[in-house]
């Protein structure tokens, strides 16, 4: 087995006895030093950061933000080992609702719902809160070696996340689309684009690609589509915010369809990443312009 699955698993077993207090000063210093310690990722984050600020924001809040970028990342993986050690009960009564009203009346219609996320704050926490509401599933990055994504796996279901692997398999969209038509909510994370073979949007100004996958889902299931995010407001409370429903009708030219709905869909994260621009996880070139 590898060594960061050893890592995981011994961090597993120290957060699962430290106080949360404590967990999460040791992640804010790590991700401090991470900050310093790797100027090419610092460079990207300073990138990404300096976009949702705007042009007029000055080089010492893009630092700023960029360097609480890394500490609410750290923060991040902490809520990851340590939810699973919590009850649904403890989570929901810190978790804080902004907006909640649409996403529960299309939960309540039982057509399923598409839940669009950006890597923003403690999307982990949100899980819980979604899964309270009804049956509840998220696509997730298959991650190598295989041991550390069955661990994974493992720590979302002790918060009541079923997993779909983000594969290019027909059959696991075939599952994707009959979840959803059964009534499920399915949660995808869309504000990056791997292989930059996605759909064009303008996103914060500039044109990049992102996945086509909620839109060719809400097509196919017939599923609304809600942007939401989750922000950390302490070290153990949280706050979700839900956007208006997204409704999706083939009315048209098909790629037309879907590449409005991912526009639309770019402009609302656009808008929840406002929110608390340092709680946005993003450490790798987000528009092609910085690929190269």
């Amino acid at each position: 087995m590898s060594f960061v699955y050893h890592v995981f698993r011994v961090s597993e077993k120290i957060v699962a006895r430290l106080p949360i207090g404590v967990s999460k000063a040791i992640a804010r210093a790590a991700g401090t030093l991470y900050y310093y310690a790797f100027p090419r990722k610092r460079k990207i984050v300073k990138k990404n950061m300096r976009r949702v600020l705007g042009a007029g924001a000055s080089k010492r809040d893009v630092a700023k933000t960029a360097r609480s970028s890394c500490r609410y990342y750290a923060e991040y993986w902490i809520d990851i080992l340590w939810l699973p050690t919590r009850s649904r009960e403890y989570i929901l009564e810190r978790f804080s609702k902004i907006n909640e009203e649409p996403l529960v009346e299309v939960v309540k219609k039982g057509k399923g719902v598409i839940v669009v996320l950006p890597h923003f704050g403690s999307w982990e926490a949100g899980a819980v809160y979604l899964s309270s509401l009804g049956s509840f599933a998220a696509v997730a990055e298959v991650l190598k070696p295989p041991e550390l994504f069955k661990l994974f796996v493992r720590l979302r279901a002790g918060v009541g996340i079923e997993i779909f692997p983000y594969d290019s398999k027909e059959e696991t969209r075939e599952r994707m689309v009959q979840a959803l038509k059964s009534g499920k909510i399915l949660a995808l994370l869309c504000d990056r684009d791997l292989k930059g073979t996605g759909v064009e949007v303008v996103f914060f100004g500039e044109r990049t690609t992102f996945p086509p996958g909620p839109a060719v889902l809400a097509l196919k299931s017939g599923s609304p589509i809600v942007c939401v995010n989750v922000r950390n407001t302490g070290n153990a409370a949280w706050v979700g915010r839900a956007t208006e429903p997204i409704y999706v009708t083939e009315s048209g030219d098909r790629d037309n369809i879907i590449k409005e709905t991912m526009q639309l869909i770019a402009s609302r994260l656009e808008d929840l990443i406002r929110d608390d621009p340092a709680q946005w996880h993003m450490f790798m070139p987000a528009w092609p312009s910085d690929r190269s």
